[in-house]
């Protein structure tokens, strides 16, 4: 027994997901002792994973940017900027499938901008983003006017998809699943996905094992910003309204829930599983600030609260 102990304690330490694990489950276990019923009644919950869902589709792509060392601040602009325009193409009266096709191509678009300009002009990809992200954002001010995009027909099967639910569980959360598996398979079971990898752990000995750093740093931006315009579109369809305020201060939430999901910051490994988890923990997190009837403007501090602390964790337990 004695010997077998450390080795069941060695394989725990070494499953990825293991702080994301421990602290949504804690959480959880807090916010049920302190709030009873209110936050373990199963409407609260669905509400919650929900919610997370928005974060949990962008942090599968923001998974395969860190694993290869990068970031993308303007994630929440793209998905801000996508919102819009599908909602103005609606309410121009453009067939629902050619609207959400104009959305994920503009997400794409700003995904592809983005690599592009990080290779041709030689700028690491998080001074791309910061400025990119003003630039997206000041478009879907000027395309909006500054104010809610709605007066279309609440009829479109887009919005019926929105406020239903499959099998129990939420559109939204369907979907973040969906591209989860997807983003998992790839990055886990392709040679797309290892050379991610292999581009964070080492980028010098992966250039010189034939690997193209600028090709593969446009293609994940491209999709980045696909999976971007996913998440835009799925915010349309469940508040059923494009607003240029949607989407602010994402990009913190869903670097967050990377990090807490056990993905490396400075590159090298990723894990989608983790950073699910770690988006439903901060979904959890904001949802129990309300049940607790404390300020929401809390969660952007807890937020960064957790950030250090899912590091600091992540260090000591790769030191042991």
């Amino acid at each position: 027994m004695a010997r077998e102990r450390p080795s069941f304690l060695r394989r725990l330490r070494s499953i990825e997901e293991i702080g994301a694990v421990a602290g949504l489950l804690s959480i959880c276990v807090l916010l049920w002792l302190s709030t009873g019923e209110k936050f373990a009644n199963p409407s609260n919950l669905l509400q919650v994973a929900r919610q997370g869902s928005s974060y949990g589709i962008l942090s599968v792509g923001m998974t395969l940017l860190l694993a290869m060392g990068e970031i993308d601040l303007s994630v929440g602009a793209i998905l801000t900027l996508v919102n819009v325009v599908t909602a103005i193409a609606l309410r121009e009266g453009t067939p629902m499938p050619l609207a959400v096709f104009l959305g994920l191509a503009l997400g794409t678009s700003c995904g592809f901008l983005n690599g592009l300009l990080g290779v041709a002009l030689r700028i690491p990809t998080i001074i791309v983003t910061l400025g990119t992200l003003s630039v997206f954002r000041g478009l879907a001010l000027v395309f909006s006017n500054a104010t809610a995009v709605a007066n279309f027909s609440k009829e479109s099967l887009l919005f019926q998809l929105g406020s239903r639910s499959v099998l129990g569980l939420p559109t939204g959360v369907l979907v973040m699943l969906l591209v989860g598996g997807a983003g998992h398979v790839l990055l886990k079971h392709t040679a797309f996905g290892w050379r991610l990898q292999a581009i964070g752990s080492n980028a010098q000995a992966a250039r010189f094992s034939g690997i193209s750093l600028p090709r593969y740093r446009v293609a994940a931006m491209t999709l980045m910003g696909l999976i971007s315009g996913i998440a835009g579109v799925m915010e349309l369809a469940f508040l059923q309204s494009g607003s240029p305020t949607t989407g602010q201060g994402y990009e913190l939430y869903v670097i967050a829930s990377v990090i807490i999901g056990g993905t490396a910051l400075a590159g090298g490994r990723g894990t989608i599983v983790g950073a699910l988890l770690g988006a439903l923990l901060i979904a959890v997190i904001r949802n129990g600030l309300v049940l607790l009837e404390l300020s929401a403007y809390w969660g952007t501090a807890v937020t960064g609260a957790v950030i250090i602390a899912a590091v600091a964790v992540g260090n000591l337990v790769k030191k042991q």
